[in-house]
């Protein structure tokens, strides 16, 4: 069973991969999270319902999706440990979310109350820095990246980059949420996996 100490380091470093924050600052960010267990396939947050909590995941994989007319479910995100988790356009408009969000395995979430956490963060110069890194690098560089291997990259090697990334994902996961993460098919992606062996 983690520790208060476990959960807290999952905090730290997560901050850590977007900005070095000092620990007084840090402390604030223990002191609002909240423990939250999910089960396998549960949802975390409804498609029509609106965010009120920002999360960082601490075990498991979560899973960010929406609908087509149709009723096919597409891939926005595929989110690993120490990821922060959330609709962000659901939080900043106070709107309902255009996508749900599941858990693929059993989960435990460290979860935010959205409007206390943006209040702390813009109360808080070490943290304001954070946020602006985490927007620029998660939701700037990031998805330019990968707007741009969609359409300039090879699906093989998009597959290899995926699977360099993330070691090991390929066990964890059904391939079909890989696939349309990737932006193909899952026959597509079982062609590729086929050639690769």
């Amino acid at each position: 069973m983690p520790s208060i100490e476990d959960y807290n380091q999952c905090i730290k470093e997560a901050i850590y991969k977007y900005h070095k924050v000092e620990e007084s600052a840090l402390s604030l960010l223990y002191d609002l999270a909240e423990v939250k267990h999910f089960k396998k396939n549960e949802t975390i947050l409804h498609i029509g319902k609106t965010a009120n909590d920002v999360y960082i995941l601490y075990k498991g994989v979560v899973i960010a999706y929406f609908l087509d007319e149709g009723g096919n479910a597409y891939n926005k995100n595929i989110f690993l440990e120490n990821n922060l988790v959330g609709s962000t356009v659901s939080n900043l408009t106070n709107s309902p979310s255009k996508f749900a969000l599941e858990a693929l395995e059993d989960c435990i979430l460290l979860s935010f109350n959205y409007k206390k956490y943006r209040e702390l963060i813009f109360s808080n110069a070490a943290l304001k820095n954070f946020y602006i890194s985490y927007l620029e690098k998660q939701w700037i560089i990031d998805k330019e990246k990968r707007e741009i291997d969609i359409v300039m990259k090879d699906a093989a090697v998009r597959y290899e980059e995926f699977l360099a990334q993330h070691p090991g994902i390929d066990k964890k996961i059904p391939l079909n949420h890989i696939a349309s993460h990737l932006g193909i098919t899952s026959r597509q992606l079982s062609r590729i996996r086929k050639q690769q062996k």
